[in-house]
């Protein structure tokens, strides 16, 4: 789970923003264990030491990418080598943001059921005529994204995907939370 950004725009620590009786993270980190994620590497960045307390309350990994401000493929880059680390071993990996709150532990099982049935190594959201995250990926796609440069997210790597990327129709990927605008809009 990706949780590392200065949040620049919104101009506060967005993911410790309460919704829904906690906060934006511990509800991210809620659904992803909802959905049978594990472990749950959580990579934090900027202002990690106000953000690491909340997430220590859970059974989540955290790793602090101290390369955060060059970009997401950095700290992708973090949470993979923890994973494996970790599990060196795992089928695969799901790319999560911290600030998608609409998406829902149902959704993810939904996307982890079809990455199961060994079809597509990547499975990955479809939105507003895009791809992007969550996403899933195969072990056998670790390498391309431990060779991600640092400016990049995921997405060229999914565009290039190609036979190898089943499209999951997740609209609610769209609403993250990066302005206090987009804040106000959740209910």
């Amino acid at each position: 789970m990706l949780a590392a950004g200065s949040a620049s725009r919104m101009g506060s620590i967005k993911q410790l923003l309460p919704y829904r009786g906690r906060t934006l993270i511990e509800h991210a980190i809620q659904h992803a264990s909802d959905a049978g994620f594990s472990p749950i590497v959580v990579v934090l960045g900027a202002k990690a030491e106000e953000i690491e307390p909340v997430v220590q309350k859970t059974s989540c990994q955290v790793v602090v990418n101290p390369d955060w401000a060059t970009g997401m493929g950095s700290s992708l880059k973090a949470g993979v080598k923890k994973l494996l680390e970790l599990r060196p071993d795992a089928p695969g990996l799901a790319a999560l943001l911290a600030d998608q709150p609409r998406i829902s532990a149902r959704q993810l099982i939904s996307m982890v059921q079809i990455f199961e049935e060994g079809r597509f190594p990547i499975v990955a959201s479809e939105y507003d005529g895009s791809i992007g995250v969550p996403a899933i990926f195969g072990h056998e796609f670790f390498p391309n994204l431990l060779n991600l440069p640092a400016e990049a997210g995921a997405r060229h790597l999914l565009r290039d995907a190609g036979p190898y990327l089943h499209r999951y129709s997740l609209p609610e990927a769209a609403i993250d939370v990066d302005t206090p605008h987009d804040y106000a809009e959740l209910s």
